[in-house]
């Protein structure tokens, strides 16, 4: 072989080594600094405990600290377009919930798309309870069928979101009218609750945990899968009380931007499944009465599509009304 070509052979296979081991090497720094878990919700609630007890987790995996940083307001956008505004190079890490897909159809100009981040793993999901107040005298879903007059349920969304389609949901199945009454947040329609103001509410199945022996309030069913554990003794499912379509979990999940490069994307992936398949975490999620997700990594994302779309009609609705 002539001593030219030899030559730039030898030179390009130098360059691919060369080239292989910059790869390898980003690969294996990463992380090299502390990483951001970012909250688009205030503290305190379930979101908030799972995420913080998934950041001392993969801490320890990662073996850097992951800072939990609490960013609610607008139904979570500003959460989001902060992680959005930060480099996509896996030091910034997103908490996603439901508030990702109402936010954006009840603020169109918020500034990121769905297609900005990827899911890397769910962290657990919530079913709900439907409470109403005691003096009601309404002991079973049946009680409320064909009511002959408007239930006012509260909600803690802008009109798109997981309570406006858990009360459009019940109202159907149950085959009755109902207003909603908008509160800023969970604790304000529990208070509502407790003081008769309001006909009934959805409350995740942890927070019922604090009322459902509260002599003025009646648990009537939850939105568990038939079969499931509802963590709440002798209450049935909505499936189960002969309403089929009131199947419904919040689904909290750890997000990436789309664009991190995939070298830091495989291995941050990696890290989180390790993280949220521990038995730290299991203990979290039953503390805090949250079911793990048994499905595939795709199946989880479809289903999410699925709610996705089911705001953006409730959205369009509220637009032609």
């Amino acid at each position: 072989m002539p001593f030219a070509i030899r030559r730039r052979l030898l030179l390009g296979a130098a360059v691919l080594g060369a080239l292989f081991s910059f790869g390898a090497a980003a690969q294996t720094s990463y992380p090299s600094k502390p990483v951001r878990l970012v909250v688009p919700y205030p503290p305190g609630a379930a979101t908030d405990a799972i995420s913080r007890a998934f950041a001392q987790q993969l801490g320890t995996i990662m073996g850097q600290p992951v800072v939990v940083e609490n960013r609610p307001g607008a139904g979570s956008a500003i959460g989001i377009t902060a992680v959005k505004s930060r480099p996509a190079d896996g030091y910034t890490l997103l908490v996603h919930a439901e508030g990702f897909y109402s936010a954006k159809f009840t603020t169109p100009g918020a500034g990121y798309e769905f297609s900005d981040f990827e899911i890397l793993a769910p962290l657990g999901q919530s079913s709900y309870a439907f409470i109403v107040p005691a003096d009601r005298g309404w002991n079973s879903l049946q009680d409320l069928k064909g009511l002959n007059r408007e239930m006012d349920i509260g909600i803690a969304d802008l009109g798109v979101g997981t309570y406006s389609t858990l009360a459009a949901r019940l109202a159907s199945g149950l085959h009755t009218q109902y207003r909603p009454i908008p509160f800023k947040g969970g604790a304000e329609g529990l208070t509502a609750i407790l003081g008769s103001q309001i006909d009934g509410y959805f409350t995740t199945i942890g927070t019922t945990q604090s009322v459902k022996d509260n002599p003025h309030v009646k648990v009537l069913a939850y939105t568990g899968r038939p079969g499931s554990a509802s963590h709440l003794p002798g209450v049935k499912t909505f499936a189960e009380l002969g309403v089929p379509d009131m199947v419904f979990h919040s689904s909290y999940s750890v997000a990436v931007r789309a664009d991190t490069p995939e070298a830091v994307k495989t291995q941050l992936a990696a890290f989180v499944r390790q993280a949220v398949t521990s038995e730290a975490m299991d203990k979290a999620r039953r503390d805090l009465y949250l079911d793990n997700y048994t499905g595939s990594l795709d199946d989880y994302k479809r289903e999410l599509m699925q709610l996705a779309d089911e705001f953006k009609a409730s959205a369009k609705g509220r637009k032609e009304e």
